[in-house]
């Protein structure tokens, strides 16, 4: 690409040209040729690792913000995989680029072990590497985390006596996502979902306090806590616009307790609910402790009149099986499939295969992780029915809500919104 041709690239974020690159790949020509697009589009903090090896001691040794890591996975000595699996045991978590001439299936299978590891991956590139999709992948990206030695000296693990005490103080509320009707643009819902309002004004995410309640025997407490303040949302949301389902997610081991069905029943109930306003959504890889208490409770819950989700769809290893068992009212539709479908025709295919259950099924498709107008219009030319992410709203607490309704009602279609 010529210069002329790199100016007409839109600036990237300070953050983004101050933060520092680690460039990983035994070809001093391929090195070079990064590093040459990295300064023409504004980074000039480069370094540079002939092997995994080498990366993996610098990383080790690194203080401060990390590096966002380039990296090729053919490479003597360790390569690039090892590597990745390397940091992610040693809790070093950078940003990852993925630079390789490989064939896109083996790439997707490094993509999904990435995020099974909970590294963060900005997307893959396919070597020669070009300006344009480099520019791209990094105008998207987070504040680069500091490294695993600095994370070890915070104390911002909780501890299960902090947990319980947030539970009772009600400190764990609900912050709610829409979601939109892709074809339409109808919002029909919002999903639940948890946060924890730490004392100093933080928000905590789940993915640091559910297993620790999963694992403490506080998972049951914490989601009649949080249904009971969504229930009261719920109230006043319902006096101010036209009735909408809400998502709430369920563990389906809490399903093993005979007595949980009727409590959730109960818990609506007593709000002055609506069982069929609410659908409960189950992670389909989730195992069943007691099948024959557990398809007794969903099987009451349906009767009562709520809907049932079969959560992260596609992800799973007992998907068929769960759709026979289970009085599915609808799918969600995991975000991995949603992000990859546009540079992966493999993950197209499977989205394009999950929607087609779906209609076979008579199951509406919800899909999640919805963050760009191309994303969402090719759902919606699969047949996705609606679907939910950044590109419409981030989760939000229940007072703005209105506000972000009044705005999004105030266009006529999904395009215009787009556009806005």
């Amino acid at each position: 690409m010529s210069t002329h041709m790199l100016s007409l690239l839109p600036e990237l974020p300070k953050h983004i040209r101050e933060q520092s690159v680690l460039l990983v790949d035994d070809s001093l020509f391929q090195r070079e040729l990064i590093s040459a697009l990295l300064q023409a589009i504004g980074i000039h903090d480069i370094w540079h690792a002939q092997d995994g090896r080498e990366a993996l001691t610098r990383l080790q040794q690194h203080q401060g913000p990390l590096p966002l890591l380039v990296v090729d996975l053919e490479m003597p000595g360790m390569d690039g995989i090892e590597l990745l699996q390397c940091l992610a045991e040693e809790k070093i978590h950078p940003n990852v680029i993925i630079a390789s001439g490989r064939e896109q299936a083996l790439i997707s299978t490094v993509e999904g072990m990435l995020q099974a590891l909970g590294l963060p991956l900005l997307g893959s590139l396919a070597k020669p590497v070009s300006a344009q999709q480099l520019h791209a992948l990094l105008a998207f990206q987070h504040p680069p985390k500091r490294s695993a030695s600095w994370l070890a000296n915070t104390s911002d693990t909780p501890t299960v006596e902090a947990l319980a005490l947030a539970i009772r103080d009600r400190r764990i509320v609900p912050y709610y996502q829409p979601k939109v009707a892709l074809k339409s643009g109808r919002l029909i819902g919002y999903e639940v979902l948890a946060r924890w309002q730490h004392e100093d004004n933080r928000l905590i995410s789940p993915a640091d306090f559910i297993p620790l309640a999963s694992s403490n025997g506080l998972l049951r407490e914490l989601t009649f806590s949080l249904l009971e303040l969504a229930l009261r949302d719920t109230g006043e949301l319902t006096r101010a616009e036209a009735p909408l389902h809400m998502a709430l997610n369920l563990d389906i081991s809490l399903l093993a307790d005979r007595s949980f069905a009727e409590l959730l029943i109960q818990c609506v109930q007593r709000a002055g609910g609506r069982p069929e306003q609410w659908i409960l959504e189950v992670t389909e890889s989730s195992l069943m402790h007691d099948p024959g208490v557990t398809l007794g409770s969903v099987g009451r819950l349906r009767l009562a009149g709520f809907g049932l989700s079969i959560d992260d769809y596609g992800t799973g290893f007992s998907t068929l099986q769960q759709l026979t068992r289970l009085p599915f009212t609808e799918l969600k539709i995991d975000r991995t499939f949603v992000t990859e479908a546009q540079q992966n025709l493999r993950a197209e295919g499977v989205l394009r295969a999950a929607i087609e259950t779906g209609r076979t099924l008579n199951l509406p498709c919800i899909a999640e992780g919805i963050e760009s107008q191309a994303e969402a219009q090719l759902l919606e030319r699969l047949g996705c029915f609606a679907g939910q992410g950044y590109l419409f709203a981030r989760p939000m607490a229940a007072d703005c809500l209105p506000d972000w309704h009044r705005t999004y009602s105030t266009y006529s279609s999904l395009a215009q919104w787009f556009d806005a």
